[in-house]
C-alpha cells in the first residue's frame, strides 16, 4: 500500500513524546500481524503501517498504554507462535494493552478506514433560532438589576 498523506482531522491527533525504538518497533509489526492479518483485500497490520506512525499517534492520545505496550512486547519471549491463538494461549498480561494499541492504530490508518466504510464523523454547525430572541426580550429590555460587587482598595 502507498503511503498516502494525512488528512488533516488525523494530522490533529498528537504523535507521542516518547517513539518506541527500531527493534520495539520490528517486534511490535511481526506481533501486530498475529492480531490483525491480510485477508479479504484488508492490509495486514504491518502493511498499515500499525507499528510506525499511526502506534505513534495512539500514544499521543493515549500515552498510557505506552508502558503497557512495552511491557507486553517485552512478555513475548521467541519464538513468535504463528498465530493468535498460540500467543493467548500463553496467558500473557500485557496482551490486552497491545492489542487495544494495535487495533486503535490499525483504525487510524486512512486506508483502513475507508476499506471498512468508515466516515469520519462530519461538523455539525450550530445555529441558534432567530424566534429565541423574543424570549429573552424582556430580561435586556428591562437592564441589569444586579448589585455590583465592593470592591477592596488595595
Amino acid at each position: 500500500m502507498n503511503a498516502p498523506a494525512l488528512p488533516a482531522p488525523l494530522g490533529d491527533v498528537p504523535l507521542s513524546d516518547v517513539p518506541l525504538s527500531d527493534d520495539e518497533r520490528a517486534k511490535l509489526a511481526s506481533v501486530a500481524d498475529l492480531f490483525i492479518t491480510r485477508s479479504s483485500g484488508m492490509p495486514s497490520a504491518s502493511d498499515a503501517r500499525v507499528h510506525s506512525e499511526f502506534i505513534d499517534r495512539v500514544f499521543g492520545v493515549r500515552p498510557d498504554l505506552l508502558h503497557a505496550v512495552r511491557t507486553g512486547l517485552r512478555q513475548i519471549k521467541p519464538p513468535l507462535p504463528g498465530t493468535f491463538e498460540e500467543l493467548s494461549d500463553r496467558g500473557l498480561p500485557g496482551l490486552r494493552a497491545l492489542a487495544d494499541a494495535v487495533t486503535a492504530a490499525y483504525f487510524l490508518n486512512p486506508d483502513v478506514a475507508r476499506l471498512v466504510g468508515y466516515q469520519k464523523r462530519s461538523v455539525i454547525p450550530i445555529r441558534f433560532d432567530d424566534d429565541l430572541d423574543g424570549l429573552v426580550a424582556p430580561v435586556s429590555a428591562r437592564g441589569p438589576i444586579y448589585r455590583p460587587t465592593p470592591r477592596e482598595d488595595s
